[in-house]
């Protein structure tokens, strides 16, 4: 004999109404601004439903099986279990499913023939949520989806981690899937909102899922509001301070031990683990920039450091450096001035180059005289011969002694000490040092006449009539 189906209306204010204190009580644990309505208004449903309930008469036909008191208490109680795909063992019992879908979020309640809850389909979802930690989300609480992925185990550290370093409380494990899948979408937590309120020790194993976590997560955290050290006691997770950057432990010995010597205070080095280098902005070439860039050019051990560790860098940032430093002046008899210019002469010996690494020699060097003035290479007169010769048969001349009365002469002499000082030092080969200071072959005329030039204008002398007269043969035999 079959049965007509009808709509059960106390059946649906049940569970609509808890449904809407569910919600309710998210909305008050998540701050909604609705959360009181929604709390009010879900209650107040259920008020009067219980009301209405409490004087309703139900028909009952003799030949069939009721509801029984604890099917009606089971279902007052709200949406019913969570619980999905339960199946009940019974000799010619008959399951029919029954769901329940709120907001696309679907709730399955199996039922037997006789309209009776099927016995292992007990707990509410009011329970469940309490096992999973859902009830408990406050502001202590810090919830991202991507997590799911990790490992029971790993996730478990991560729990502690929280809790230690930043006094956060996460969902058990269990209880990711049921929030990502939630209908009404809990909020990813904000890493800004972590803070160190302090300094932490943390081994190893422990960073590894810190840092597996936050790049899953695609937060970078560790570098922009902490920074990490290695400490005999383990590894040092700190607040950063407002003028520290983070560089990788596993740069060069050299580049480490310059910045520990002059950036102890806001270069921090970080462990030497590889997975730290991707995220770290300030390595390799960028961070030898930002040492020259930040160099304190009047220290002379600091240049020297920098020009060291540049030797086996690029033209480029070799030139980095140079662009930075003023007129570097030696003083053969105090020494001053002498371990900058033999490092940055060391570096420019390297460049690829050559042509390039000379001019920027010669545009920074100057050496200081016996009568405290200052000569630089345009100062130097590298002719050989006492006279300079015109004319096919050489019958024109003018004496060199003529040309310079100022002592200019002289002054390949300090050039020359110099270099033979640094291939004593090894800094490079004389060969090699005479063509950096372009002394490796002979002025031609066209060189001595610039270099009168530059000495009329110096010194702020009229030419006199030999000078007037070297002129005048420059022009007529050498630019004819």
């Amino acid at each position: 004999m079959s049965k007509a189906k009808k709509l059960d209306i106390f059946n649906l204010f049940y569970s609509g109404a808890a449904v809407v204190i569910l919600i309710g009580v998210i909305a008050k644990l998540l701050e909604w601004p609705a959360q009181d309505l929604l709390i009010t208004g879900g209650l107040a449903i259920e008020a009067v439903v219980f009301g209405v309930s409490a004087i309703k008469f139900v028909e009952v036909k003799k030949d069939s099986e009721v509801a029984t008191e604890a099917t009606l208490s089971k279902m007052a109680e709200g949406i019913g279990n969570l619980s999905t795909g339960v199946s009940v063992a019974g000799s010619g019992n008959v399951v029919a499913e029954t769901r329940t879908t709120v907001a696309g979020f679907t709730a399955n309640a199996e039922y037997l023939a006789d309209n009776t809850l099927a016995p292992n389909y007990s707990e509410s979802s009011w329970n469940l949520l309490e096992q999973m930690d859902v009830l408990t989300l406050t502001k202590d609480m810090f919830y991202h989806p991507s997590w799911v992925s990790l490992k029971s185990d790993e996730y478990d550290q991560l729990t502690k981690l929280f809790k230690t370093l930043f006094d956060k409380k996460l969902p058990s494990k269990d209880a990711l899937p049921f929030l990502i899948k939630f209908p009404v979408a809990f909020p990813k937590s904000d890493f800004d909102t972590l803070e160190l309120s302090t300094s932490k020790v943390i081994s190893l194993a422990e960073l590894e899922i810190l840092w597996k976590a936050l790049k899953i997560a695609g937060a970078n955290y560790l570098f922009e509001k902490a920074v990490l050290e290695e400490t005999s006691k383990g590894i040092a997770i700190r607040p950063k301070k407002e003028n520290e950057i983070q560089i990788y432990g596993g740069e060069s010995e050299g580049v480490i031990a310059h910045s520990k010597k002059f950036h102890p205070t806001h270069l921090i080095i970080s462990p030497k683990q590889n997975f730290f280098q991707d995220s770290i902005q300030l390595k390799e070439e960028v961070l030898i920039g930002y040492l020259i860039e930040n160099a304190n050019t009047k220290n002379q051990d600091e240049v020297v450091s920098i020009s060291n560790l540049i030797n086996q860098k690029s033209d480029e940032v070799k030139r980095l450096l140079w662009d930075r430093l003023d007129t570097i002046t030696y003083d053969e008899k105090s020494g001053t001035g002498y371990l900058v210019l033999k490092a940055l002469i060391a570096s420019t010996s390297t460049f690829n180059n050559k042509v390039d690494g000379s001019t920027l020699l010669l545009n920074k060097i100057a050496i200081q005289t016996e009568d405290n003035g200052s000569i630089d290479r345009n100062d130097v007169i590298n002719y050989t011969s006492d006279t300079i010769y015109f004319g096919n048969d050489n019958e024109y001349s003018v004496k060199l002694t003529e040309l310079f009365l100022n002592g200019e002469l002289k002054n390949k002499d300090y050039f020359d000490t110099l270099i033979n000082k640094l291939v004593e030092d090894k800094v490079a080969t004389k060969e090699v040092l005479n063509q950096l200071f372009k002394l490796a072959t002979e002025d031609t005329v066209a060189d001595l006449l610039k270099s009168l030039n530059h000495h009329l204008a110096k010194t702020n002398s009229t030419a006199t009539g030999a000078q007037l007269s070297f002129v005048l043969l420059c022009k007529v035999f050498i630019n004819s």
